[in-house]
């Protein structure tokens, strides 16, 4: 008898390296996946530009950094700093001139992970998106600024699928050896009312299916299909019944690493977060000699990381 919808993962054996530059853009379910890249000692970056739900927005920020725009117009000034209504308030400056050299410099550095790295995850939240209605423009994060200045709307799915691929095909035209993994976040946006979440969740399926189909280059991780068929259960949600808590998050990294990474790597990275929890670990009470013992085993594990 089975009492679960287990979900087949395609195996890409190889697909994530230690050799490889690559970044992660999008909600916060990407903040989950990357940061486990990350701490596992590759080069990873993850969302430099703060946590962004909607792809219209995550379209927008890869062509602004490809084109070096700022869309310095977007600026605003509150509470005494200065935000962007391209980026997440993490990102944010003292004033116009310090927010125009952060943002700088994060497209600079994520333009040359585009243009010359090797693999770019991106995740997608939400299909619901706010538009500025003074400049009629679809904005990354409202920044607690009042309701009446924009409208609330579904993305124009054919519009975004066109977008789309006239950027995908001018990113794997600059640089061909570029993948791109995607996904749709298992979070739910209750806010927006349980049926429009599942309205949204399906456009954004649909614009997957659409760039797969499109792109050999572009591949889709099923991290939603983990989550709402295969776990389905509030056990393995947080408090708030909408964030997956940490087991179900390593539930999904396990198929992940299972399903991306080559023997050499998953070694590598076992060693990674062996390191990790040896140098998290503090001592209470501990004689000298279960310090020095720790120690040496710390020692150890970067004498093989280095023969690795």
């Amino acid at each position: 008898m089975k009492w679960r919808t287990e979900v087949q993962v395609e195996n890409n054996n190889g697909y994530i390296r230690y050799n490889h530059s690559m970044v992660a853009i999008g909600s916060c379910f990407a903040d989950e996946i990357g940061g486990k890249l990350k701490d596992g000692g590759m080069d990873i970056s993850v969302n430099p530009f703060g946590v962004i739900f909607n792809p219209v927005s995550i379209m927008q920020l890869i062509q602004n950094t490809l084109d070096g725009n700022l869309l310095d117009s977007l600026i605003l000034e509150r509470d005494m700093k200065f935000f962007h209504y391209g980026f997440h308030s993490k990102v944010y400056g003292t004033d116009k001139n310090d927010l125009t050299k952060n943002i700088e410099s994060i497209q600079y550095n994520i333009q040359r992970r585009l243009l010359e790295g090797d693999r770019l995850f991106l995740t997608f939240g939400t299909a619901w998106v706010y538009r500025l209605i003074e400049q009629n423009t679809i904005v990354a994060n409202c920044h607690k600024m009042p309701a009446n200045l924009f409208n609330k709307e579904l993305i124009d799915l054919d519009k975004l699928k066109e977008r789309s691929v006239l950027l995908f095909e001018r990113i794997f035209e600059e640089n061909p050896k570029l993948k791109v993994m995607i996904t749709v976040s298992p979070v739910r946006h209750v806010k927006d009312g349980l049926h429009e979440n599942n309205i949204s969740k399906g456009l954004l399926h649909l614009l997957c299916a659409h760039l797969v189909n499109h792109f050999k280059q572009v591949t889709y991780f099923p991290a939603f299909e983990m989550l709402v068929d295969d776990l389905r259960d509030y056990r393995f949600y947080k408090e708030d019944l909408i964030h997956p808590n940490n087991q179900a998050v390593n539930y999904v990294f396990d198929h992940f690493k299972q399903s991306q990474f080559d023997d050499e790597t998953m070694a590598k990275f076992s060693l990674h977060e062996k390191l990790k929890k040896a140098k998290d670990h503090h001592f209470i009470n501990a004689s000298i000699e279960e310090v020095r013992k720790h120690e040496d085993y710390i020692n150890n594990l970067e004498a093989k990381l280095t023969e690795l």
